[in-house]
């Protein structure tokens, strides 16, 4: 009797154990679906913008003096007339005067062809000379045909380069550093940079154009003076009239020299970069500080040709500002000329300018960092499904598994592009079809059993179960 109950429960547990791993073989496994839809190939990417003023002057000095004062430093709000530097012209100021004076009394001499006007023209002749000599010296030492001008702005340059490359690797390194001798290292980094940069602008200001025309309308105009200077007492009697004129118009150029604009703020902003040190002398037009409207603000980007060429005037991007606050922008302008750069991994890079314009609120200001979010449409109404349904067969093909009579069916289909997570289908694949988003991770082959994550047993979301609909 023991014997026979012991055989009875044997068999009930093999049917059980097999029972068991039928079920488990044959149960249906969950998957997560999606329909195949047609729609725009978006893709979205991200880079770092900045903040960048739409309307800026750079202030240059009328005169050449000294740097007596800074009034205002960078990032101060200034208003219009309000004085950002103190210049003391007055010594650039005086030669004026006494060249005009000078240019008077020689139109007097003219005039009155007195012996006396013709002994204070000898005179003048004289100091006009060791001056002209002194400007063309000058003048061939910069633009001659040995002239260095353009060997120290290349020079600086490079040491301009050299050193914002060698700080901005730093500071990426050691920016977050608490490490003294790391700081001090990024410290004599930024302090070499710094001095580079204004050895940079004191060389562009030489290679300026307005610079070299300055030397060249003083030599033209002590010449010019040299000139009416040779004439004899006679000569001068016969030309008095014109040469009268010609004092005139020369007077007229340092009278206009004299009353240049100043150096005050030409309207109410902010002050971008304040470009001299207190105690610097300065030439004429050099550039003295950099002042911004505020509030009409820009946003700069640079981005790869590849991304830049997705984009056109009007589009929209999301605008993150380093606060968290999140705005919209609109793409204003998008260049076409690309630039050669250097990525943080040393790869050299096309990339495009692209400004967008936003409402920024007030407190952002020149140079800020913004992240922008564009989405560009890469192919317009096309089929597509995720990235991750589509699966390689044996035969090198791609394929999706399809969701038919709650079995997974395995079709091959034809794809063209794919960003953004999403594939475009060309063939094989009707829309609305359910595919099964992540086969690998459900372990799905063709004819299994599936029930979409969407079905529930008794799932209150849907009001039917799995059983129902089946």
């Amino acid at each position: 009797m023991k014997k026979k109950v012991k055989i009875v429960l044997a068999s009930v547990m093999t049917v059980c154990i097999l029972s068991a791993g039928l079920w488990y073989l044959f149960r249906p496994v969950r998957v997560e679906t999606e329909p195949a839809k047609v729609g725009d190939l978006t893709e979205t990417f991200t880079v770092s913008g900045t903040a960048t003023p739409a309307r800026s002057s750079y202030i240059c000095a009328p005169l050449a003096g000294q740097v007596t004062g800074i009034k205002l430093r960078s990032g101060a709000r200034a208003e219009a007339g309000e004085n950002v530097i103190q210049l003391d012209d007055s010594e650039a100021r005086g030669e004026l005067e006494d060249q005009l004076a000078s240019l008077e009394l020689q139109k007097t001499g003219v005039l009155k062809d007195g012996s006396a006007a013709r002994a204070e023209i000898v005179m003048n002749r004289q100091q006009l000379e060791n001056e002209l000599e002194k400007l063309k010296l000058e003048y061939e030492q910069l633009y001659g045909e040995n002239g260095n001008a353009a060997e120290l702005l290349a020079a600086a340059q490079e040491n301009f380069t050299r050193a914002n490359i060698a700080y901005w690797r730093a500071y990426d390194e050691y920016a977050d550093s608490h490490d003294p001798s790391e700081n001090a290292q990024l410290s004599s980094l930024a302090a070499a940079r710094a001095s580079a940069e204004q050895a940079l602008a004191d060389a562009e200001n030489v290679q300026m154009e307005s610079t070299r025309t300055y030397y060249e309308d003083t030599i033209a105009s002590y010449e010019s003076q040299l000139g009416i200077l040779d004439g004899n007492g006679s000569a001068v009697s016969a030309g008095t009239e014109a040469a009268a004129d010609q004092l005139d118009i020369q007077m007229e150029q340092i009278r206009n020299r004299l009353d240049k604009d100043g150096i005050e703020a030409p309207y109410a902003g902010t002050v971008w970069e304040v470009l001299v040190e207190e105690g610097d002398y300065v030439q004429v037009n050099q550039p003295l500080y950099r002042i911004y409207e505020t509030g009409n603000m820009e946003v700069s980007a640079d981005l790869l040709d590849t991304q830049a060429s997705l984009l056109e005037e009007g589009d929209q991007a999301t605008l993150t500002l380093a606060d968290g606050t999140v705005l919209e922008g609109s793409v204003s302008f998008v260049s076409e000329i690309a630039t050669q750069e250097l990525s943080a991994l040393g790869i050299e890079e096309s990339r495009c300018e692209v400004i967008l314009e936003a409402d920024l609120p007030e407190g952002v200001g020149a140079g800020q960092e913004i992240t922008v979010e564009f989405e560009a449409v890469r192919k317009e109404h096309v089929l597509q499904v995720p990235v991750s349904a589509v699966m390689p067969d044996e035969d090198g093909q791609v394929g999706v598994y399809v969701v038919r009579g709650r079995k997974a069916v395995y079709c091959g289909i034809e794809t063209g592009l794919q960003c953004g997570g999403k594939t475009e289908v060309t063939g094989g694949l009707s829309e609305g079809d359910q595919v099964i988003v992540n086969p690998y991770e459900a372990e799905v082959s063709d004819g299994k059993a599936v029930v979409p994550a969407s079905y529930d047993y008794g799932d209150e979301t849907t009001g039917k179960s799995y059983k129902e609909d089946r």
